[in-house]
């Protein structure tokens, strides 16, 4: 692994918020988990990004882009599925402005293909509910794929390698990309023009994201990290551009408006942050994308419900004890992960250039990792900010516990946390004494947690005893 690089971003301006100076802990906790946890298993190249909402961005990479070339966090890698996140924000946007409706029948865009279903909504399409098979399933496709690297796919020839649905539309969910392929073709269709003009007009430009494309489609001249694989027959990990000769337009005009989207981590965590705050599409369009379907559960119990809504994913109680929603992707050679935290405003991308390293690695290893930094480590410079006077009386405490406090601004948000970091309890504080019951809390130790504008501001341990 190559000596790791780290690029520290502060934003003067964005969005109309003024950002303040990110703390030197703050940036270099960030960098040695993500150097940790890289080493660990061995990644090619990563770039990462964490987002604090009113105070600014992080940006920190590791590892080569190619044989002797370190991954520089201008470089674009290929964020796949992510993209779907994007086709559903135009789609939203769409009928905002009265040109669809998400109930609509595919059929009037959608004809002559037997295994679709002219009746499927599109909103079936979004929230995976249409019952279509996924193209990507098909043997054919790698077969194709593999004959030539540098066929550029139609969205309609790819089409021809959907089998058979695999149910009723809106009786089940299956994850399927034909979904997003056709919200594509739908996409085009109204707007009369290609789809990578409609995202440019729509989010790139009006969100600042000047290092996103949709690749094949947008020409660029800023640096592509090449994808490392072994899925060409390699027991090693190979650069499949400078030992095969590959060349990512094969599958990724294969992938189109299912996967192509090629970016920064900035621009990814950028983009999140837009979307959850409500400035890419407007509130009620949030809430129809936030309309969850269940798909099953991240651990034991209700309370840790994974659902996906319109092109995102709910975690719930998952991240550190915190909701999350992502939407994370993968394709040759590329595999990232990206999280808004429900609680905090945080956002972070991680994207890699090898796809050996699963979506459930990554978010569980490194993210989780990255996100845990966010939640115990304050972002700002102890001179930037108020010290507040933090006090918890009874320590040891039994039934409850008086949290005082002075020199901070109201309301604050006080939260406890067990020593794993999972959040507990959670208290707007209003007065500078409040009374909080610890009933429900078993023996043992806790962090009580201080946060002020999502950043935390204090922090004191406790123990609970009975």
């Amino acid at each position: 692994m190559k000596k790791a690089l780290f690029t520290l971003s502060i934003l003067a301006a964005f969005t109309g918020q003024s950002f303040a100076q990110l703390s030197g802990t703050y940036t270099s906790r960030l960098q040695f988990v993500l150097d940790s946890v890289c080493n660990r298993y061995h990644i090619k190249g990563t770039s990462a990004a964490v987002l604090v909402p009113g105070i600014g961005i992080w940006k920190g990479v590791n590892g080569i882009a190619s044989p002797g070339h370190n991954v520089t966090s201008d470089m674009l890698f290929g964020i796949g599925s992510n993209t779907k996140t994007y086709m559903s924000c135009i789609m939203l946007k769409l009928q905002e402005m009265g040109k669809v409706n998400l109930d609509d029948t595919i059929g009037t865009w959608i004809q002559g293909w037997p295994n679709i279903s002219g009746q499927i909504t599109i909103r079936q399409c979004m929230n995976h509910t249409s019952g279509l098979y996924s193209y990507t399933s098909n043997a054919d496709m790698n077969d194709s794929i593999l004959a030539d690297f540098t066929r550029i796919w139609k969205p309609e020839e790819v089409l021809s390698l959907v089998k058979a649905p695999l149910f009723a539309p809106g009786t089940n969910w299956s994850y399927s990309n034909t979904n997003y392929l056709i919200v594509g073709i739908i996409i085009k269709q109204i707007m009369a023009q290609p789809v990578n003009i409609t995202l440019r007009d729509f989010i790139y430009t009006p969100q600042g994201l000047h290092n996103t494309i949709l690749f094949t489609a947008d020409a660029t001249t800023a640096t592509i990290a090449d994808p490392w694989s072994r899925n060409l027959g390699t027991t090693d990990l190979e650069d499949l551009i400078t030992t095969f000769g590959y060349s990512n337009n094969a599958l990724f005009s294969m992938a189109s408006t299912a996967g192509a989207i090629m970016q920064t981590a900035e621009d990814n965590a950028i983009f999140w942050h837009q979307l959850i705050s409500g400035n890419i599409i407007n509130n009620t369009s949030v809430n129809q994308m936030f309309q969850f379907v269940h798909i099953g559960y991240s651990g034991v119990g209700a309370g840790r419900d994974i659902g996906y809504g319109l092109g995102i994913f709910r975690y719930q109680n998952y991240m550190n004890g915190h909701t999350i929603y992502t939407h994370g992707g993968t394709n040759v050679g590329y595999v990232n992960e990206n999280m808004v935290d429900s609680v905090t405003g945080v956002a972070i991308s991680v994207l890699t250039n090898q796809d050996s390293i699963s979506n459930p690695d990554l978010m569980n290893d490194l993210e989780k990792a990255l996100h845990k930094v966010t939640i115990t480590v304050s972002p700002t410079e102890v001179a930037e900010v108020s010290k507040p006077n933090l006090s918890v009386y009874p320590n040891p405490a039994s039934n409850y516990i008086v949290v005082s406090l002075d020199n901070i601004s109201h309301p604050a948000q006080l939260s406890i946390h067990d020593m794993n970091g999972k959040c507990l309890i959670t208290h707007e504080i209003k007065e500078n004494k409040t009374t909080i019951s610890t009933q429900e809390l078993i023996p043992g130790l806790y962090i009580v947690q201080l946060m002020n504008n999502g950043a935390v501001i204090a922090d004191q341990k406790i123990q609970v005893i009975r």
